[in-house]
């Protein structure tokens, strides 16, 4: 995938997310192909593929914006304690319930729960401190394992 990071090119890579998730509502995710997403998004392959090289380069990026978002919401919400954080969390995605099933219809929810491995030490960090993550390294990935909403 291009880092291409200019204020055009991000505003295109947020058209082409958003084509992704609606062109989901009518085909499941393995149909999809890239003249459809550029269609709905009223730009070019050319464009689609100076930003991504695939179909599932955008769903990472549509995963990795949602994950950014939910720490910004807890932010936002000032969540401070452990309680508060995990409040926010499901209130973000129960908020995106919606999104979510399209998720599960199209055999991709998966994908996103993987992802949440890799943001979750954020997270964990938001409500902790830095060396509390450094010493609960060995095991956060089987206590987050556990944390992630199924």
């Amino acid at each position: 995938m291009n880092t291409t990071n200019g204020k055009i090119a991000q505003q295109s890579k947020k058209k082409i997310a958003d084509a992704l998730q609606a062109v989901m509502k009518q085909y499941d995710y393995k149909e999809i192909t890239i003249t459809q997403l550029a269609q709905e998004a009223k730009l070019s392959r050319k464009t689609f593929y100076r930003l991504f090289g695939d179909k599932d380069d955008v769903l990472s990026y549509l995963f990795e914006t949602m994950y950014i978002d939910c720490f910004a919401y807890m932010k936002s919400r000032q969540a401070q304690s452990y309680w508060d954080i995990v409040q926010c969390y499901f209130d973000f995605w129960e908020e995106r319930k919606s999104l979510l099933l399209l998720f599960k219809q199209s055999h991709i929810l998966s994908v996103l729960f993987d992802g949440a491995y890799k943001y979750s030490f954020s997270i964990f960090e938001y409500g902790h401190s830095k060396e509390e993550a450094e010493q609960f390294s060995m095991h956060l990935p089987y206590l987050l394992a556990f944390s992630v909403p199924v």
